[in-house]
């Protein structure tokens, strides 16, 4: 035995120091993506502070500047759509229907009760003063809403801007090189070897096989084949920062982190030129910089670009293996969400529904086989009455919301207009 033989797996100390010396810094779309979703004074930090530090040092494959590109338009305005529409356009109407049926319901009560020769009768001096604390709801929900309207127009007319001023593009024309462009037969070359690789489940890329269509399919291949080309040009170490994190490109532990590359991409990467390879998500590569290259980063800057990265991350199964004792961490994306009625019987309320979803997984780690089971039983129709999840040989960490997502699928919920008066 030769434990020395699995150094070049791992990352120490020593070997860290070593990479962040001469490394060659890549970043993936999902890297390059997510900082429209950081504030501002925290993207422009890590501008002005680390990537002046390795300006000469950052780069990305052509395919990367590619999908970065395609996608920067329709991310510009992602916040807006998913993050502040909903604020106007559902949760304050929300607001200002409660506060109307408060005082709506409040003074239809008193005048239920306002006759005493017939009952209800009721003492109307409590209910004039709460009618009176409904109309003073009236006025601050009121001002609560103008005040919203206005901190979330500032916020909107920020991120438009990047529109016509692209601060965040322009600093990555000042400081990220970008790679040649492959010929058509090159990627044809690749999509070829991708064929087998994917067949086999050898990283990376094999996951997006079901995910998309045509060259698509392979596109983290071919930004994987730009990488070990460009560091054997330049004989340099590769750091590489990717917020989409995959167990085709590599494993993570419990809080989003990355724990490890695939084992496969560091063996390939070595045997290619004889350099070593390693991984970071943002959070962690800007934690990193803080610490080797000493910068004053504040903590809660870092905090942010982890919480940005969870939510990326956030809808996932994660189960550690009572083999190995490691955490595999599963996209919701790829289960299959295939609820099948089991069981039926007649009750007094009427019909119970047993469904069940069965999934046959293994540990990203030592590949032990185990089953995962969704169960959600339904009585009466229609009426959620008990769940529980279960997995063989292995313990739950995290769940997605399987029961939301079948409440939201398994029946049709009806337009809330049909139920609004008319």
């Amino acid at each position: 035995m030769n434990r020395k033989s699995f150094e070049e797996y791992e990352l120490n100390s020593d070997k860290e120091k070593e990479l962040w010396n001469d490394s060659i810094v890549i970043f993936d779309t999902s890297a390059l993506i997510d900082f429209y979703y950081y504030p501002k004074e925290t993207r422009q930090e890590i501008f002005d502070k680390i990537f002046s530090k390795l300006k000469n040092r950052l780069w990305v494959p052509y395919h990367v500047q590619f999908e970065y590109l395609k996608n920067r338009k329709g991310t510009i305005e992602k916040p807006i759509i998913e993050n502040y529409n909903p604020i106007k356009n559902e949760k304050i109407k929300i607001i200002n229907s409660a506060k109307s049926q408060i005082l709506k319901i409040s003074e239809q009560i008193k005048k239920d009760t306002l006759k005493p020769e017939k009952h209800p009768f009721l003492p109307q001096e409590k209910i004039d003063e709460f009618i009176e604390f409904a109309k003073e709801i009236d006025k601050r929900v009121q001002k609560f809403e103008k005040d919203l309207i206005v901190e979330i127009d500032k916020q909107e007319n920020e991120i438009k801007s990047l529109q016509k001023n692209d601060t965040i593009l322009k600093a990555f024309e000042e400081n990220i090189k970008v790679g040649p462009e492959l010929t058509h037969s090159e990627i044809m070359r690749i999509v070829s070897e991708g064929k087998l690789r994917y067949e086999f489940e050898i990283p990376p890329g094999y996951k997006d096989l079901k995910e998309k269509s045509g060259t698509q399919i392979f596109g983290d291949l071919i930004v994987w084949k730009q990488i070990l080309s460009h560091a054997k040009d330049k004989k340099q170490n590769v750091i590489f920062i990717c917020n989409d994190l995959k167990i085709d490109w590599c494993y993570k532990d419990s809080r989003n982190r990355i724990k490890s590359p695939r084992e496969e991409l560091i063996k390939e990467f070595n045997d290619n030129h004889q350099k070593q390879f390693w991984m970071y998500n943002q959070s962690q590569f800007v934690y990193k910089a803080k610490e080797l290259l000493q910068l004053d980063i504040a903590d809660a800057k870092i905090e942010e670009i982890s919480n940005i990265i969870n939510n990326r991350n956030e809808k996932e199964l994660i189960y550690k293996c009572n083999q190995c004792g490691n955490a595999t961490i599963i996209s919701e994306d790829l289960l299959n969400y295939e609820f099948e009625c089991v069981e039926s019987s007649e009750r007094e309320m009427g019909v119970e529904n047993h469904y069940l979803m069965e999934e046959n997984l293994k540990c990203a780690y030592c590949r032990i086989q185990t089953k995962l089971k969704f169960e959600i039983w339904e009585y009466p129709e229609n009426i959620h009455n008990y769940d529980q999840i279960s997995i063989e040989n292995a313990t739950i960490l995290k769940s997605p919301d399987f029961v939301g997502y079948f409440w939201d699928n398994h029946y049709d919920i009806p337009d809330e207009d049909m139920f609004r008066e008319r």
